[in-house]
């Protein structure tokens, strides 16, 4: 047989059918170990502390001070001497200081609010605000009244918040959803955390993403 009669015996051949692939089922997606357990919250409650990690709270904090005409200043991570904001008011040539504790359950004891008073005199400072998304011991908050300190619990800030204009309560709530907001914030560096798990495989925990560069071992157990 010729070139030309191949040619047209090929043309002239009847399509063969497809090879029909076997589908497969949808793989069923399971969630990441590392997302949000819950969709974010849509208005303020308590429920918006327990969603977020301590750097969003502590932005929180800054911008509900600065929202009161208040020049906010904070650092995101490192040492910070028992003050996470500074505060400069137009009406006094003094800071304000505040520390803020990320807590869920943990009550502020009054070991907490001596140590704050402690770095209110280092700075030679009369007033200071405390604030906690938990709450303060009895003790705490004698100590804090007879020492000009200003407690702030879980209630007293929803408080201050309710008071905002609704625009302002939007930003706040901005703030605290912003980013990775269910991810810790490693104390030293300043960076996100990363899931790890132990090498037993007995337990996960929160482990510092600069681990493999500069050694950092901050680490956070999941609550």
């Amino acid at each position: 047989m010729g070139w030309r009669e191949v040619i047209g015996a090929v043309l002239d051949e009847e399509p063969r059918p497809a090879k029909v692939r076997r589908q497969q089922p949808p793989r069923r997606s399971e969630p990441r170990a590392d997302a949000p357990a819950e969709p974010p919250e849509r208005v303020w409650s308590g429920k918006v502390f327990d969603q977020i990690e301590w750097r969003r709270f502590e932005a929180v904090c800054e911008t509900l001070f600065a929202q009161s005409g208040m020049r906010a200043e904070s650092q995101s991570h490192g040492a910070d001497g028992g003050v996470d904001i500074w505060l400069w008011s137009a009406h006094s040539d003094k800071p304000l200081i505040v520390q803020c504790k990320h807590w869920k359950k943990r009550v502020v004891g009054v070991k907490e609010v001596r140590e704050f008073y402690g770095v209110l005199k280092s700075h030679d400072l009369t007033y200071g605000t405390f604030a906690t998304s938990s709450s303060f011991s009895n003790d705490a908050l004698d100590f804090a009244r007879a020492n000009r300190i200003n407690a702030q619990d879980r209630n007293g800030l929803l408080r201050l918040i309710a008071g905002r204009t609704q625009e302002q309560q939007r930003a706040l709530l901005q703030t605290a959803y912003e980013g990775e907001y269910w991810k810790p914030t490693c104390v030293k560096c300043g960076v996100k955390m990363v899931l790890r798990q132990k090498k037993d495989g007995s337990a996960s925990f929160w482990g510092c993403a600069n681990y493999g560069r500069t050694r950092c071992n901050s680490m956070m157990k999941i609550a």
